[in-house]
């Protein structure tokens, strides 16, 4: 009879403990993590120059940028990588390393780029290496879906390297490329 009575205390206790609630017990509200940013990948078309300076040359190169990235931003990350030059070794540099991109802005078909002043202090002049300067630059953001028209300056003046000033936006030009 004693365990009978010590078996139903225990039962009671078991029981009643359960069903009591507890009001000290807080809610925990997990906040979401910030949004874990998504890239994506995209294929580029960058131009360099030939070793003759002849020509430039379409080096395709795969980036990663923000999905929903802006077409300015998206501009801006492909300037970049045109800055830092080719991958490929017969290929070269038609941008000084040192050159910034200031600000980007598309308006309708037409992309005007403003470059720091690296791009006249650095820039290795010559008129074959200003030529592929202004064709790599026209080709490679005419690859960009919508743009027709290029229209570079150097902190807010018309670009001027040596030999050309550009005061009309740079068209594409396809006569450039090598086939």
């Amino acid at each position: 009879m004693k365990r009978i009575i010590i078996f139903l205390l225990v039962i009671s206790v078991i029981l009643c403990g359960c069903s009591k609630q507890n009001n000290d017990i807080e809610d925990i509200v997990v906040e979401p993590e910030e949004e874990i940013e998504q890239l994506e990948e995209r294929e580029i078309i960058l131009y360099f120059s030939n070793s003759q300076a002849e020509y430039v040359v379409p080096e395709h190169r795969i980036i990663k940028v923000k999905k929903g990235i802006s077409h300015e931003d998206y501009a801006k990350i492909v300037l970049e990588e045109l800055i830092k030059g080719p991958k490929a070794e017969n290929l070269y540099k038609t941008i000084p390393e040192e050159v910034k991109v200031l600000y980007v802005k598309i308006e309708d078909d037409t992309i005007y780029i403003d470059f720091s002043k690296e791009m006249h202090t650095k820039h290795w002049g010559g008129a074959a290496g200003e030529d592929m300067t202004i064709c790599s630059l026209a080709n490679t953001m005419t690859e960009l879906e919508g743009i027709k028209y290029v229209m570079p300056s150097v902190e807010g003046v018309a670009l001027n390297i040596e030999h050309m000033i550009i005061e009309q936006p740079l068209e594409r030009m396809e006569e450039r490329i090598y086939r």
